[in-house]
């Protein structure tokens, strides 16, 4: 699993001398990569929600999720308020984190509300957070955290907000939810016995 530059990717993804698993390589991103860099927000000075403070993603990324053989892109404009965190928990876990590569993907997720998907944004959270470096207490307290409060954010109209980058206008219109493939439950049981058999022998 890993967090992936859009731009570089697709910089280097164009040149000849470069095989998938360079281009993979180069793209990659995280506190265990080469390149440590990985999102670039603006911080929407004039703007919030329920008090929080919203940006808009400047610089595209994606994350790769090998288990769930999923690929969430987070395009250039995206409006986030990062973790939804309650304003009388900010003194046990800000909104903005080392967790906030991993929010802006659950963001995205909740605002595609796709019927059925929820514990499958969850899921991807939790496993982002992970790739990120978020110590392990804290990750599990906020898994639990969305999992137990956060299906009234679920699928808001609302939140599908993209802005210009540069400008901070709304754009006059928002490009269309990204259809997400995932392996079904039916199909990860299968996965995981398969590994359990083959740790056995």
């Amino acid at each position: 699993m890993a967090f992936v530059d859009l731009e570089v990717e697709q910089r280097y993804a164009g040149l000849e001398s470069m095989d998938a698993e360079s281009v993979r390589q180069m793209s990659e991103v995280g506190v265990d990569k080469t390149r440590s860099r990985l999102i670039a927000v603006a911080i929407m000075a004039d703007m919030e929600k329920k008090g929080r403070t919203l940006a808009v993603v400047v610089r595209p990324y994606g994350y790769v999720h090998d288990v769930l053989e999923s690929r969430i892109e987070i395009p250039t404009g995206f409006v986030t308020d990062f973790a939804s965190i309650p304003s009388g928990l900010h003194w046990l876990i800000h909104p903005f984190g080392r967790h906030a590569p991993a929010a802006v993907i659950h963001d995205f997720l909740y605002a595609i509300g796709d019927k059925g998907k929820r514990r499958f944004a969850d899921k991807i959270f939790r496993d982002a957070m992970k790739d990120s470096g978020v110590p392990y207490l804290r990750r599990s307290v906020m898994y639990r955290m969305v999992r137990l409060f956060g299906g009234g954010g679920y699928g808001l109209e609302a939140d599908w907000s993209f802005v210009d980058s540069v400008s901070g206008d709304p754009l006059p219109e928002a490009p269309s939810p990204p259809l997400l493939s995932y392996r079904d439950r039916e199909a990860m049981k299968t996965l995981r016995a398969e590994r359990k058999a083959a740790a056995k022998a």
